[in-house]
């Protein structure tokens, strides 16, 4: 059985993927034209796959009979009015941080094997979020 900090930190990190900034650019995408709806939709993508994520999360932490605490969004309304190049460039950085966590905790959840594995596929997914999202970055610009 999970130990009660094991469980813990699996809820910060159900809530730090849950309240993640990709997760904010979906619900708050900044005003943009016609020219940027591949980047919203690969984005739109990358979150949903996350939240499927979090939803495992939730789930296991549900099963062992834990209170979920998903907190709320940080204050990223200065992001409401940037180009989606600028915005691709704050979610790279916000995930490599969200990796960063999740490599921390595999260290912390080797006595718990489903909690471990699940952390290791969330890391899994979350590097190829960056991939992805670095690809969009690295998209031409046109000059017209």
């Amino acid at each position: 059985m999970a130990d009660q900090p094991a469980n813990e930190l699996l809820n910060r990190l159900a809530g730090r993927a849950y309240r993640s900034l990709l997760q904010y650019a979906v619900e708050c995408w900044p005003w943009t034209d016609a020219s940027t709806a591949a980047e919203q939709q690969a984005i739109e993508q990358l979150a949903a796959r996350q939240q499927s994520f979090v939803g495992r999360l939730v789930d296991l932490l549900a099963e062992r009979g834990q209170t979920i605490d998903l907190g709320n969004f940080p204050d990223n309304s200065e992001l409401h009015y940037v180009s989606v190049d600028y915005l691709v460039q704050k979610l790279i950085a916000d995930e490599q941080n969200l990796v960063a966590d999740l490599e921390s905790a595999q260290g912390t959840l080797h006595g718990d094997p489903p909690a471990a594995r699940l952390v290791s596929d969330l890391l899994a997914a979350e590097q190829a979020n960056i991939a992805r999202l670095k690809e969009l970055n690295a998209k031409p610009v046109l000059i017209t």
